[in-house]
């Protein structure tokens, strides 16, 4: 079932679904209702309640509420039983802790907290803590809403979590903690980490607003698939004592950079050991000044994935400054069963730059007799 309605301006839901023909409406049907769509815009000061026959309907399986549906009941939470509700998806302003409570067999969730309106509605309590339920499977989660509160924390104690897309805007205005299990079953997982602030000095010490960062990849180290946007992967760059966990099962590694770095790279290849695939993409411009890694220098040994297991090798926005010269050239040296090497140039390059660039690493020998190199602008 799927209920689409138009802008209204009522505080009450039972009014919107006054337009709905009589055979669609919504609370008849609750006892045999399986799969609920529900998007409505409102005014801002006029945000939606549920009907409380919603949080007990025990056929529901599939639930969507998006835009303007509020949960937040400030104390007066309403009682939450879906005992057959394995798929949600909510795209709100907040979610009370008490809503997951009363989902058992959750296992697919899409949280998106949208950024709030300086105009609070009557009623509003805010919630600094979100806990998502344990017994998720797949977990997308983009959270703006924590830039409209000083105080903000996240709780992901899923220990059965196998997907995860997790996108968190921070703020040096505002605490972001977050509390993470170990996720042995992890499969796949992306994690865009933004920083609203411009004035953030990335030259200066560690983000401390995001010091859980590294605490994350720790609990990710099972993962078969990673993605880390740029922002992540510089909160790793700045990271005080930090080393990377051991990825026993990781064969796909997607980086950004901000700030392009061989030693970081190197350092975090060692810890990949049956890598086969790896994707730089470099955000980097030249008139930058570099930001510093913490980082221990790398054991000269080339890591024993690029001997052994990493077969393609993709670098974007290919510029030819020394140091990414220098690790593609390392790269087709040491890969010894290297089977394809793609290098898409920065595309504000000359033509004369470009072929002078396809002409220096097509000369670089390569360890593997199959290695196949590619240049796309």
């Amino acid at each position: 079932m799927q209920i689409c309605t138009p802008s209204k301006s009522s505080a009450s839901l039972a009014k919107v679904l006054g337009w709905i023909p009589s055979q669609h409406r919504l609370m008849p049907s609750l006892a045999r209702l399986q799969e609920l769509y529900l998007s409505l815009k409102v005014n801002v000061m006029f945000r939606m309640n549920l009907p409380k026959a919603i949080f007990t309907c025990t056929s529901l399986t599939s639930l969507v509420l998006k835009h303007d549906i509020s949960l937040n009941y400030g104390l007066e939470f309403p009682d939450v039983y879906l005992p057959s509700l394995k798929n949600l998806e909510l795209q709100i302003d907040e979610v009370d802790k008490k809503f997951f409570s009363g989902c058992p067999v959750l296992e697919n969730l899409k949280l998106i907290l949208q950024h709030m309106s300086s105009v609070y509605p009557e009623g509003y309590v805010y919630i600094p803590t979100i806990q998502m339920p344990q017994t998720l499977k797949s977990l997308t989660f983009e959270d703006h809403s924590t830039l409209c509160h000083e105080i903000n924390h996240r709780v992901i104690d899923t220990p059965s979590l196998e997907y995860l897309h997790l996108k968190i805007m921070t703020s040096v205005f505002s605490e972001l903690h977050m509390s993470v299990s170990h996720f042995p079953n992890m499969v796949e997982a992306h994690v865009d980490i933004q920083e609203c602030d411009s004035r953030v000095d990335i030259n200066g010490a560690f983000f401390e607003h995001v010091c859980w960062v590294p605490m994350l990849l720790q609990a990710l180290r099972e993962t078969e698939l990673l993605t880390l946007k740029r922002y992540t992967t510089m909160c790793l760059f700045g990271a005080p004592a930090f080393k990377f966990p051991e990825f026993h099962y990781l064969l796909y590694l997607e980086l950004d950079f901000q700030f392009f770095n061989t030693n970081f790279l190197l350092n975090f290849l060692h810890s990949c050991h049956v890598l086969e695939a790896l994707v730089i993409y470099n955000w980097e411009k030249l008139y930058h000044l570099p930001m510093d890694y913490n980082g221990p220098t790398p054991p000269t040994m080339v890591p024993s994935c690029v001997t052994s297991h990493l077969k393609n090798f993709e670098f974007i926005e290919y510029q030819d400054a020394a140091a990414e010269r220098e690790f593609v050239a390392y790269l087709l040296q040491g890969g010894l069963v290297l089977e394809t090497v793609t290098i898409q140039l920065k595309s504000n390059l000359d033509l004369e730059t470009k072929d002078n660039i396809v002409k220096g690493l097509s000369a670089i020998p390569r360890g593997s007799t199959i290695c196949r190199l590619n240049f796309f602008d």
